[in-house]
């Protein structure tokens, strides 16, 4: 029996509103760095699915462990250093819930889940960022747990994320389902961890998914 949801954020919950190449493009050419829009987004695409993880045994806080995994990623994009002011402009406009927007069907899948009475949870890899953009998108309210891999210190497909959202509801593995936009990140860690889990496969499948065979 299902007695918590666990969800991804990126691709599930909330989704880019512009496309990363026109915001770097937009953003950088204020700093005196030039490039078209689609190259940089062939370019931040290119990075995003080759660096490694951050590493969160070296940082202070996973926050920071996140944000200098973020500045590496736009240098390595970018092919050289970034000035404090030029990165600073980049990361501040992925704070701001502006940046983002909802999938149509998430408030109604949301209020679906709570009146079956389902504990939610967030578990993305994101930094700290996302507690603010979904609060601005009025979400922040529908969860028991938001849980950033910066608030873990760990990102998917590492188990220990999940075992931390787990232990914040309160509930075992076999009473949790899984939704995210990853085959890897999602769908298989989460099932490693004795996890049910639904991929969210827009537009095909989309979050009412979770509820066929609740």
């Amino acid at each position: 029996m299902i007695r918590a949801l666990l969800l991804d954020a990126a691709g599930t919950l909330i989704d880019l509103a512009e496309p990363v190449g026109e915001v770097y493009a937009r953003i950088l050419s204020r700093h005196g760095i030039e490039l078209p829009a689609a190259e940089l987004e062939r370019r931040f695409r290119r990075s995003f699915a080759t660096l490694p993880p951050p590493d969160f045994a070296r940082a202070p806080t996973g926050d920071e462990a996140e944000r200098a995994w973020w500045r590496s990623l736009v240098e390595t994009a970018l092919d050289r250093p970034l000035a404090d002011d030029a990165f600073a402009a980049l990361f501040d406009h992925y704070a701001q819930p502006e940046a983002w927007t909802v999938f149509p069907e998430v408030a109604e899948v949301l209020e679906r889940a709570r009146t079956l009475g389902w504990k939610l949870a967030v578990v993305s890899n994101f930094d700290r960022r996302l507690h603010a953009i979904l609060a601005g998108h009025g979400l922040a309210g529908h969860f028991e747990a938001i849980i950033s891999s910066a608030d873990a210190a760990a990102r998917k497909p590492e188990p220990a994320i999940f075992h931390h959202a787990l232990r914040q509801l309160g509930v075992a593995p076999e009473q949790a389902l899984h939704a995210g936009d990853s085959l890897p990140l999602d769908v298989e860690a989460a099932v490693s961890c004795g996890i049910r889990a639904i991929h969210i496969d827009r537009p095909l499948t989309t979050l009412r998914a979770v509820f066929e065979g609740s």
